[in-house]
């Protein structure tokens, strides 16, 4: 804490059905001088019940419904007290090492907004989690390897967006952007903050050599199953249009169409599991983003969100 009593980061944590996580993340990042977060969206598995009676530091707070990753962090951001906010997945496992690190980048480098570290599985294998900006070029290319990365080096690491499952940045820059795009119900908005924290001009950096454990992607495997890829893929055509107008994710859709659907009919001529897959692929891109798993889903900016108004698609956002 600092002579005023304020936390030295704040640590939000958004939380859907975690009870199998939630208790090791809360252990794993609470200490002294840091403020943790948790805001719950309507879990049914008595994981906020945890939290309320195993931590009672921790500021909790429910939301009514499963309003999704957005709207809960943001609802998180307007409660941060601390100079610096991290966003910590309720799967994660942070430690003090990268936690110590991220906030020296941030002390040490005013020119980076947004930092992220290396991740590992619970067996101890990195995790790729830096990806390329979406685009028609890096959808093919994720067909051969991947869509993601995990760069080396002694860091940091100047990269396009990480994935959110630890994101630190400075209060007062992301409440000015706007915290997440709450038009993203799940997915791509932490694509989408990455990229406007660039055009507010601060770069995201990656630090290779500290990492968290992180189980990954354990709400979303309870809300999607298989269904996942095919939401992945609509919320980053989502992201496109915003981006680069109706014309764009057209040619974007059509192409993809047809490359998703030639690998889900020779995979089928094969009797590949994986068939189906990919025609959950080519159906998103054929129909547009309304045609995914989430589509029903709330996207319009929740009235009661007090991180800021997100920027018009495309717009510069004030620094």
């Amino acid at each position: 804490m600092s002579g005023d009593g304020t936390p030295r980061v704040s640590v939000v944590i958004v939380s859907w059905n975690g009870a199998d996580d939630v208790a090791a993340c809360l252990a794993s990042v609470s200490a002294p001088g840091r403020e943790v977060i948790v805001v719950d969206n309507a879990s049914s598995d008595g994981s906020a019940d945890i939290v309320r009676t195993r931590f009672p530091d921790a500021v909790l707070l429910r939301n009514p419904a499963n309003l999704g990753f957005a709207r809960a962090a943001n609802r998180g951001l307007a409660a941060a007290r601390a100079e610096s906010v991290l966003f910590l997945n309720p799967d994660a496992r942070a430690n003090d090492g990268a936690i110590d690190a991220a906030l020296g980048v941030l002390a040490e480098r005013p020119d980076v907004g947004l930092v992220s570290v290396a991740v590992r599985d619970e067996a101890g294998a990195l995790v790729p989690t830096v990806e390329p900006f979406f685009s028609l070029g890096a959808l093919v290319r994720s067909a051969g390897r991947g869509r993601a990365t995990a760069p080396a080096g002694p860091g940091p690491v100047a990269v396009d967006w990480c994935h959110g499952a630890f994101l630190l940045g400075r209060r007062d820059q992301l409440r000015a952007l706007g915290g997440f795009d709450e038009r993203f119900f799940l997915y791509a908005e932490d694509m989408d903050l990455c990229l406007r924290m660039y055009e507010s001009g601060r770069s995201v950096v990656y630090l290779p050599r500290v990492a968290i454990v992180h189980r990954g992607n354990a709400s979303g495997a309870v809300l999607l199953g298989e269904r996942r890829p095919a939401a992945i893929f609509a919320s980053q055509l989502a992201f496109y249009e915003r981006r680069r107008g109706r014309a764009a994710v057209l040619a974007l859709r059509a192409a993809a169409a047809l490359f998703f659907g030639a690998r889900a009919a020779a995979l089928r001529a094969t009797g590949s599991a994986r068939a189906g897959r990919y025609a959950a692929l080519c159906r998103v891109a054929a129909l547009g983003p309304e045609a995914g798993p989430l589509a029903s889903r709330p996207v319009e900016p929740h009235a009661e969100s007090t991180a800021g108004a997100v920027p018009a698609p495309g717009a510069r956002s004030a620094r």
